[in-house]
């Protein structure tokens, strides 16, 4: 199914208040900076706060963890320039006081918000410049008509996250139509080939397995995104009906049939399952795939199958003497753009 996306990066706020950031009209550096100072105005969790004292952090200071942390960033520097990288990277103490906007505590952090003697609260923390964005705002900063928040405010946010979430179930439901593509939402004609999941639906409760579209690419890659990040999640055994585990090569030696030129991985675990006529995203001999693995990468061998790209077929291995990739390879491709794209479905 496709994504619908957030309209504006700033609403991840009303997820997560630390992910939020003032408009880019509403701040002094558009990409923010990594070292404020001392006097600066900064926008954080919604709220204006000043940056009332600026420490940065002596070897002696560091933690065996923070030392660690510190040498990881800096691995693959020598001499001056991994100098220059360790003044940069270092962590510095931060101390913020409140000026203006909401003051959003998180639970389990009461005990490192001070109330000074005029009443203002004080946070003290650590933040490392290769991890935290500080926006400063400009004075004077735009605010919200309804509280005089720094731009855009949380109620502001919070409205615009429910109008995706509404517009998010929308689309859910549009899936569990009879009749209706589940990725595309076309309707589906009779002389238009499908796949049908049998188990109840995973994005509608209660509603049958959806449908989608079995001779169109995108909808296809829709039906294999739903099988990999959560029927095959659910039960591993289950009868796969719209992908492979392995990954399918054709090798470009025009004097072999067809049918001899094409390779998978997956070799006898091969489902045949990888896409409609005309699929596009079937790698040739001379595409050399790496695949990152728990045990390290694993690249295809170069191999020669008659057709020469630089003098070698970077592909598969025609002889039947086995592929050095893993039967499961598409599996663990998946597994890690899931991964880098922040979790399954």
């Amino acid at each position: 199914m496709e994504e619908i996306p957030l309209p504006s990066l700033h609403n991840n706020g009303a997820q997560d208040p630390d992910r939020w950031a003032p408009s880019t009209s509403n701040r002094r550096d558009s990409y923010g900076c990594t070292h404020p100072e001392a006097g600066d105005l900064v926008a954080w969790r919604y709220a204006a706060w000043l940056v009332h004292e600026i420490r940065s952090y002596l070897d002696v200071d560091l933690t065996d963890k923070q030392r660690e942390k510190l040498d990881a960033s800096v691995a693959n520097l020598t001499g001056e320039k991994r100098a220059l990288a360790l003044s940069r990277n270092r962590p510095f103490h931060i101390v913020l006081r409140h000026q203006a906007g909401p003051l959003i505590i998180k639970s389990g952090e009461e005990r490192g918000f001070i109330r000074l003697h005029d009443g203002t609260r004080e946070v003290s923390f650590t933040s490392w410049p290769r991890q935290t964005q500080w926006h400063r705002l400009p004075d004077p900063y735009q605010a919200c008509s309804c509280h005089g928040h720094p731009w855009p405010c949380q109620d502001r946010d919070r409205m615009v996250l429910t109008q995706h979430q509404m517009r998010k179930m929308d689309r859910l439901m549009a899936t569990a139509q009879p009749g209706v593509c589940a990725h595309c939402l076309e309707p589906i004609t009779t002389r238009q080939k499908t796949v049908t999941f049998p188990e109840e639906s995973r994005f509608v409760p209660g509603a049958p397995g959806p449908t989608f579209h079995a001779g169109r690419a995108a909808s296809w890659q829709g039906a294999e995104e739903y099988e990999r990040a959560g029927r095959l999640v659910d039960n591993p055994d289950v009868p796969r009906l719209a992908s492979c585990p392995g990954i399918r090569f054709i090798h470009e030696q025009h004097s072999m049939p067809t049918e001899q030129r094409v390779e998978c991985t997956a070799g006898a675990f091969c489902t045949g399952l990888h896409g409609p006529a005309g699929y596009r995203q079937d790698a040739p001999c001379w595409h050399r795939v790496v695949l990152a693995g728990n045990e390290g990468a694993y690249a295809r061998p170069s191999v020669d199958c008659g057709y020469r790209a630089r003098g070698t077929c970077l592909g598969g291995d025609l002889s039947g003497g086995g592929a050095s990739l893993s039967p499961t390879a598409a599996d663990l491709l998946w597994e890690n753009k899931a991964r880098r794209g922040g979790g399954l479905l």
